[in-house]
């Protein structure tokens, strides 16, 4: 099995960190994780040796094996004119070609419709309509350009070989229905900022990617959060965390007011995704139990019963904030509850923890308050990723 680093000397297990989808708000939520795991690990998280991103998650854990701290990310999402968080920044945008490519072919697709109308069933002249959609209606390439300009200001080439940790990045071919590894061997001929704008096209929301001939969409379509790659790399301690659960609606806790179907079909759909894409999880986990009993996970989620992951319109700034603080929260309750089973799995891989009690339910600020300090502090950020080695050196 190929091993993370294997021309390296480690005095621990190889350490992975892997976040899975769930779009704008699971993003926001992984990096009040990130924030949590940075204060509990003694050894914090820039320094593992995988990070694997998948959709939402690519976009966090590509800036994280740039180099860019946790507190740097959570600081960005929950103050006030954070450039990470600010609902300004042109991430999204109109897909204008796409809609007036299509709408020049539609008069005459209309008029083929009608004229066959009188031998074809409602159903089928339904989906000739809905065959005139554009492939779809958002353009995300500002994520790429928005990633491309992080890189460029911290001077960090746009490429895998140039990042500081090893990082995989999820999307699925289209035409293929296969799932690529952006940054595996075989897989590195590409821009981070491209294949992190392929992982988050959401099929039917954005327009699928299109690198070199092939067209890629949303890394979620295949499995939700790829820990098998992990695996495959030689991590043997992965910590994932998983944005996207159900709803816990039911008994005593009913944060609802009632049953989620007297909501609508929106909130219906919502949980029955969440629900599939859950159990598909749970799936793997068990699944990579019985294959890989050397392996431990480090399983991350939302508390199901807390309505932040599920109702907010997550452009706000105070909003952000809410989320982020959960998701610290979230990791501060895990490593609380399960502190002994937790503590003894990162001890048998050469880690150690600071004691969760001692920490906030919520974070402390930044630990440079002043714009000035913090400036300083990415400078000598990206001074020290200059004289470090790149991965890989010294490998015979």
């Amino acid at each position: 099995m190929p091993q993370i680093g294997a021309g390296k000397l480690r005095e621990r297990d190889a350490v992975a960190l892997v976040c899975a989808g769930g779009g704008v708000t699971g993003a926001v939520y992984e990096i009040g994780c990130l924030r949590a795991l940075e204060d509990i690990l003694e050894s914090g998280v820039q320094n593992l040796d995988l990070y694997v991103g998948i959709s939402g998650g690519a976009f966090v854990s590509s800036l994280l094996a740039a180099g860019v701290s946790p507190y740097d990310l959570y600081a960005e999402v929950t103050e006030s004119g954070g450039r990470f968080g600010t609902s300004t920044a042109p991430l999204f945008r109109l897909g204008m070609d796409e809609l007036l490519r299509r709408g020049a072919r539609t008069p005459g697709a209309i008029l083929a419709i009608l004229r066959d109308a009188a031998r074809r069933s409602l159903p089928e002249i339904g989906w000739s309509l809905f065959e005139l959609l554009p492939a779809g209606f958002l353009d995300n390439s500002g994520v790429a350009d928005f990633l491309a300009t992080i890189f460029r200001e911290r001077g960090i080439k746009d490429r895998f070989d140039a990042l500081q940790r090893e990082l995989l990045v999820v999307a699925v071919d289209l035409d293929r229905g296969e799932a690529i590894p952006f940054g595996a061997p075989g897989h590195r001929d590409v821009r981070v900022s491209q294949a992190v704008q392929a992982s988050t096209a959401l099929p039917g929301l954005y327009r699928p990617v299109r690198i070199g001939r092939h067209d890629y969409v949303d890394g979620g379509v295949k499995k939700t959060a790829h820990i098998n790659l992990a695996i495959q790399r030689g991590a043997r301690l992965i910590f994932c965390i998983n944005p996207i659960v159900p709803i816990l609606n039911d008994g005593a806790r009913r944060p609802l007011n009632g049953p989620l179907s007297d909501k609508g079909i929106a909130y219906v759909l919502d949980q029955a995704f969440r629900i599939m894409l859950h159990g598909r999880m749970q799936y793997g986990l068990e699944r990579y139990s019985r294959e890989h009993p050397e392996v431990d996970i480090v399983l991350i989620e939302p508390l199901r019963h807390e309505m932040q992951m599920f109702r907010y319109n997550i452009m706000r700034y105070g909003v952000r904030r809410i989320i982020a603080e959960h998701g610290y929260r979230s990791v501060v309750h895990a490593f609380r509850s399960n502190r002994a089973r937790y503590g003894r799995i990162l001890e048998r891989h050469g880690l150690r923890m600071r004691n969760p009690a001692a920490l906030r339910d919520i974070p402390a600020g930044h630990p440079f308050l002043s714009p000035t300090t913090r400036r300083l502090s990415r400078s000598l950020d990206r001074l020290d990723a200059a004289l470090l080695p790149r991965r890989g050196a010294g490998k015979s």
